[in-house]
């Protein structure tokens, strides 16, 4: 039996899938389901269409060569992922759940066989290519998972980022900037990108730095202090430091950083009261 002769065969194991859908659906639902978080379990419309297309890749790709068959798996994965990250599924699961099929399409495969009479040798062939579907598959999600997951972790953490350096703005004109925890350079960045673009956006004509919560003013710290002051004056905003501990202003004295080209002052109180605003 050719390729060609073969390929009538394959069709009716891909419609047999197609049709004992609901059946594999209630046995991952009976078998696997009881492993699962509440928050997965909560979103099962988005869990069912996850299944749904697991299902539907594998069927379609029986009657496919290996080439069109990874062809398909790539694009399945992709669209998979994103589905994959917005239930929550813990990629150690989605993985079971891929592996979970093996077995049972397994099965329709032998039944099939057995009708169309295949040989060994081909009968060999349809599984191995069917494993070759679904190993190719669990490297596909993998791949996919990490880069979505990856991709959302970025923008989570450029969130957080924005937010550890934000501007209050405590009157028309003015604004604060407190820093809290260490500086390092990714963060000094962001420091001068949001101090620049928010006192902009604010119009302001002063801004406090506040640095009662920065627990080491080393050089580069300073230094990016410097930067952030000097870009800020180039767009007409003035800049007053706050919160100078005398332990931080004697570690500064040590290694010979001088701010004395800037306002600065033990506390923001201060700081407000030089620039003419009182905490009513």
């Amino acid at each position: 039996m050719s390729e060609q002769e073969i390929h009538p065969t394959l069709e009716k194991i891909s419609r047999k899938i197609e049709v004992n859908k609901g059946h594999l659906l209630n046995l991952i639902t009976e078998q696997i389901n009881i492993s699962y978080p509440a928050n997965v379990l909560n979103q099962t419309e988005d869990l069912i269409t996850w299944r749904e297309n697991v299902i539907q890749m594998y069927s379609n790709s029986i009657t496919l060569n290996e080439e069109e068959a990874y062809h398909l798996v790539d694009q399945w994965g992709n669209e998979a992922a994103d589905l994959l990250v917005t239930i929550n599924l813990p990629l150690d699961l989605a993985n079971e759940e891929i592996r979970f099929y093996r077995n049972l399409i397994g099965t329709i495969i032998k039944e099939e066989a057995k009708i169309s009479h295949l040989t060994l040798d081909q009968f060999y062939e349809v599984v191995a290519a069917f494993n070759s579907v679904v190993d190719y598959a669990i490297q596909q999600i993998n791949i996919s998972y990490m880069k979505e997951y990856n991709a959302n972790l970025k923008i989570a953490k450029e969130a957080v980022d924005e937010l550890s350096v934000p501007i209050v703005r405590i009157a028309e004109k003015i604004g604060i900037l407190p820093l809290i925890g260490d500086i390092d350079t990714h963060r000094a960045q962001i420091l001068l990108d949001v101090a620049l673009t928010q006192s902009s956006q604010f119009e302001l004509e002063h801004l406090i730095i506040d640095l009662s919560g920065v627990p080491i003013i080393d050089t580069m710290v300073a230094n990016q202090i410097f930067k952030v002051i000097h870009a800020l004056s180039l767009i007409g905003v003035e800049t007053k430091l706050s919160g100078i501990r005398p332990e931080i202003a004697q570690t500064m004295i040590q290694l010979g950083l001088n701010f004395k080209d800037t306002d600065s002052f033990s506390s923001l109180n201060q700081a407000l009261e030089y620039i003419g605003f009182k905490i009513k």
